[in-house]
């Protein structure tokens, strides 16, 4: 009713302003002297948080897939499916579901049309899957969020592509690619020596 209230029991309805998120349930309140102190704590124990998540999850990739089922890590490879039309989503994972191996079960968590979200990102994360994308891309913040989850997001516009990558990376044969990034060029104009440390 906009009223300022000292106490809120449960179930008590309140608004409460300043929230850059909503809290979750069970939340802690700590009161500190000004903002400046709230925000440099809340980083820190954000940071933490994250920092602990990742520690305790380890994203599976198509590069490191053979290695982790050889290891008895991982039994099942899960998908995310989003592609361009229903059709495409359909003919692409009856194609995957036809791989055979006797060390990894394919599963289908999602197949949909469109471009790859945030929500497709937070549910691989969730469910540790590999997002492969049928002549979509990832939205900007998908992209974003897929860095910072360590979600292995794979893009393709001919099916058969899609098919060996998944294959290729369940017997083990999938080899990563390494690419050459120039940061810069330097070009020597003048040497100078001199004599305690040289040219």
């Amino acid at each position: 009713r906009g009223h300022k209230v000292a106490l809120a029991g449960p179930s008590t309805p309140i608004e409460v302003l300043g929230f850059a998120d909503v809290p979750a349930a069970g939340d802690a309140f700590t009161v500190v002297e000004d903002e400046r102190k709230a925000r440099h704590i809340s980083s820190i124990r954000q940071d933490r948080l994250r920092t602990k998540q990742l520690s305790q999850t380890n994203r599976v990739t198509l590069d490191d897939l053979y290695r982790r089922i050889s290891a008895g890590e991982v039994k099942d490879l899960n998908l995310v499916i989003k592609a361009d039309v229903q059709g495409s989503v359909q003919a692409l994972w009856d194609a995957i579901s036809k791989l055979e191996s006797d060390k990894v079960r394919l599963r289908l968590i999602h197949g949909s049309t469109g471009a790859i979200t945030e929500s497709d990102v937070m549910l691989a994360s969730a469910s540790n899957a590999i997002v492969i994308g049928f002549s979509v891309r990832p939205i900007p913040k998908a992209a974003e969020l897929a860095v910072q989850e360590h979600v292995d997001i794979r893009l393709y516009t001919v099916i058969y592509e899609a098919i060996s990558d998944v294959e290729k990376a369940m017997v083990g044969l999938l080899k990563p690619t390494y690419t050459e990034r120039i940061l810069g060029r330097a070009e020597v104009r003048m040497l100078f020596h001199i004599s305690r440390i040289g040219a």
